[in-house]
């Protein structure tokens, strides 16, 4: 038996002796053993493989390999390009592989690279530089690259291809070369327009004023600012004509979107309905719209949305085969994996619907937090999840929406794991995060671990019950994985890992962009959650005052934003500084003396019950409204803001300041006009002030507005304030005729 055994051992240290002879070396004490060749009439994207592959190698060991157009005597072969296999049995491995295959494979001591196409010698050569030699791209630009005097290679056998056709995670620098081809996934390069095209192929300025009927009937009058009446057969045709006009000017573009404006207002008018009501579903009518103009483009691809009103597939159309169905997951919790969630069964039915339906469908999925992109948002144990749910729908095409151009929480990471996901759902997340931690971050690399397992596993447990919104903000998790305790937890690893790192800049810069999302929480949550155990005020003598701390870490947000180039903290480009602004204007009326709080105050016209904030106490209960029309605002629905104040005795006043809210894509308008009014018996009143209100710019942008209203001294018990609003949403408005938003707090009388 031992016998036996020692023959094994010996077979088995034969076969790692074996094995440890098959690594090559390509770089001998930084001297090149290899020669990478390239076929004198490669594809220029072959020749900058090879290019990208000698600059590699050089900035690794120092060595300079030559480029050559056939083998050298002197040198081992890393031949780059299909056309040098050609002949072998790899090749027809290769032609089995869909458009992005790629293989790395080794005979006789040589290596060859080649894609199926030239863009697949490119993911070859990127692929052996990160599997086999340690290289991260880290998908902003940077890139780690380990310095050695030596580099071997394995004897390899890969044959790689995609999980998804199109890849596209929405983050900074995905249009970038630099970025893309080292994460295996594209630009938008072949879409001639892009999403939400309705106004851009009929904008109501060129055709509303003569033909209204173009547009959406809603609630019996046509609107400039909603969608279009697709029973119209000159809708039908105007939009088909724009579109080949825009054609000849893209010629090399293969999709062109042709979907709804980013707003319900569908149009109800009977001959849309019957539409409707033939084919199941709204979205019936849009495939429809789709089918005919795609017809007329037989070489291209007309893709339309499957999105909020659109999303349930229709049941007795289909769309033809260059139709593309662009299906979007926005209303989706991410607490929870999509399959597996309770909340996200009507999603599953649809997408179940439309996978039986077509096979060209563009997943348009939703991976951070688009109002607050600097707030912690532990989404990524869904991401994997979600990525192998829409491989299995048999979806070939996935954009990710990220942060686009700015930077949001662990977005470094989250694109570069969405890259490889999108690749290769089944990849090993832990090991790669692991390894993609400590390149990232360096010596803060397990502080950065940890803090990122401990959000997610405080996350986790509230998961089955709570929601993980991608239009939250920071107090909404107050009670959740942004605790007081929690986030005091948060900022103390975040000072451990600056600590870690504080002799390498480039790692520290990284550190401080991540806490840059802690303290922002932190801020947000002391300022706005009244919670004792993190508080923007504090009391001295009797009176509330600032916390001069929270103060500090305002000032050290905004600087450490700029310095690590965070210029943006949402989707609309709220700026650091802007918060900055909100936050001291909000703290500043906060400790003013309030003549009103505590005082009776009576609702003279209704407000909204689904945004009560508790009542009119809310207006000087000194919690502020913050960034959120659901945080702390008063509201009201097609109704003035009227209230009578009564002081309870005579009080002198002279000012009065509040905030107003304003988010036109949600129906929130500014007041058109506010008035001030005192009385001394709550019956005869005289006006005090009375101020019109300038129509904001028509943006999509959602903030708090300050208002500040002085007028003579005046003694009264009564105070009557009245903010006069759009009673319904004006015509320009893709809400028009639709019950307009006003939403006030706080309000604060000197």
């Amino acid at each position: 038996m031992k016998t036996a055994l020692a023959i094994v051992s010996m077979l088995i240290l034969s076969v790692s002796a074996f094995t440890q002879q098959q690594n090559h070396l390509i770089i001998r004490q930084g001297r090149p053993v290899y020669a990478i060749i390239l076929d004198k009439e490669a594809d220029s994207l072959t020749r900058f493989a090879a290019e990208e592959l000698q600059d590699y190698l050089f900035r690794l060991t120092g060595a300079q390999v030559r480029i050559a157009g056939k083998p050298l005597k002197r040198f081992k072969s890393i031949f780059i390009g299909r056309e040098w296999f050609s002949k072998k049995e790899a090749s027809a491995k290769l032609e089995a592989l869909n458009g992005d295959g790629f293989c790395i494979f080794s005979e006789s001591g040589h290596f060859f690279l080649g894609g199926k196409r030239p863009a697949g010698d490119l993911y070859a050569i990127y692929t052996m530089l990160q599997e086999y030699a340690g290289f991260i791209w880290f998908g902003n630009g940077e890139v780690h690259i380990p310095q050695r005097q030596e580099f071997t290679l394995p004897d390899i056998s890969l044959f790689s291809q995609p999980d998804f056709q199109f890849r596209h995670p929405h983050f900074p620098g995905n249009t970038e070369p630099g970025n893309y081809f080292p994460a295996r996934t594209q630009p938008r390069d072949g879409w001639g327009m892009f999403v939400h095209t309705f106004h851009k192929l009929m904008p109501p300025d060129t055709y509303f004023g003569k033909h209204p009927e173009y547009y959406s009937l809603v609630n019996g009058k046509r609107i400039r600012d909603g969608q279009l009446c697709l029973s119209n057969p000159e809708v039908i045709r105007i939009l088909t004509e724009n579109l080949g006009a825009e054609m000849k000017k893209k010629p090399h573009c293969t999709y062109w979107s042709v979907s709804q404006n980013d707003c319900i207002n569908y149009c109800e008018c009977s001959q849309c309905q019957d539409m409707y009501d033939r084919y199941g579903s709204i979205s019936g009518a849009y495939v429809h719209m789709a089918n005919q103009i795609a017809r007329n483009f037989p070489d291209k691809q007309i893709s339309t949305l499957a999105y909020q009103f659109t999303r349930s597939a229709p049941a007795a159309i289909v769309p033809d085969s260059n139709v593309n169905i662009m299906f979007c997951s926005i209303e989706c919790n991410r607490s929870q994996p999509l399959a597996t969630d309770p909340r996200s069964l009507d999603f599953v039915k649809d997408m179940n619907a439309w996978s039986a339906l077509t096979g060209n469908i563009f997943m348009w999925d939703y991976v951070v937090q688009f109002r607050t992109f600097t707030c912690p948002f532990p989404n990524f144990g869904v991401i994997q999840p979600n990525i192998r749910f829409f491989r299995e729908q048999g979806v070939p095409m996935m954009f990710q929406q990220g942060s686009g151009n700015a930077w949001s929480d662990f977005s470094e990471y989250k694109q570069s794991l969405i890259a490889r996901l999108l690749w290769d759902a089944d990849l090993d997340e832990p090991a790669f995060r692991e390894k993609f931690f400590h390149a990232f971050y360096g010596k803060a690399a397990d502080v950065m671990l940890n803090y990122f397992a401990l959000v997610h596993h405080e996350m986790e447990k509230l998961s089955g019950t709570r929601v993980l919104d991608i239009y939250g903000y920071p107090a909404l998790y107050s009670d959740w994985f942004l605790k007081p305790e929690l986030l005091i937890r948060y900022r103390a690893m975040m000072d451990s890992a600056e600590a870690l790192v504080q002799d390498d800049s480039v790692r520290l810069k990284r550190v401080v962009r991540q806490r840059c999302s802690v303290d922002f929480a932190l801020i947000d949550i002391a300022l706005n959650a009244n919670n004792p155990g993190i508080s923007f005020y504090r009391i001295q003598d009797g009176r509330r005052v600032v916390n001069p701390e929270m103060i500090d870490y305002l000032d050290s947000f905004v600087r450490n934003c700029e310095a690590s180039g965070i210029r943006t903290i949402d989707e609309n480009a709220y700026s650091p500084q802007a918060y900055k602004a909100h936050v001291l204007n909000v703290a500043a009326m906060a400790v003013k003396p309030n003549k009103a709080s505590g005082k009776q105050i009576t609702a003279l016209t209704p407000y909204s019950p689904l945004y009560d904030a508790g009542g009119t106490g809310a207006l000087t209960d000194g919690l502020f409204g913050g960034q959120h029309f659901r945080l702390n605002w008063l509201g009201y629905q097609g109704h003035d803001m009227e209230v009578l104040i009564d002081f309870g005795q005579i009080e002198t006043v002279r000012k009065a300041e509040g905030n107003f809210f304003l988010d036109l894509v949600s129906w929130v308008f500014l007041p058109l006009e506010v008035r001030i009014e005192a009385s001394d018996d709550g019956a005869v009143f005289r006006t005090l002030h009375s101020e019109k209100i300038p129509e904001p710019e028509r943006s999509f942008g959602q903030k708090p507005v300050h208002f500040s209203f002085s007028f003579a001294e005046t003694a009264t018990r009564y105070l009557k304030f009245t903010a006069t609003g759009h009673k319904t949403c004006p015509d320009w408005h893709r809400g028009a005729n639709q019950p307009a938003w006003l939403f006030i707090d706080e309000l604060v009388i000197e």
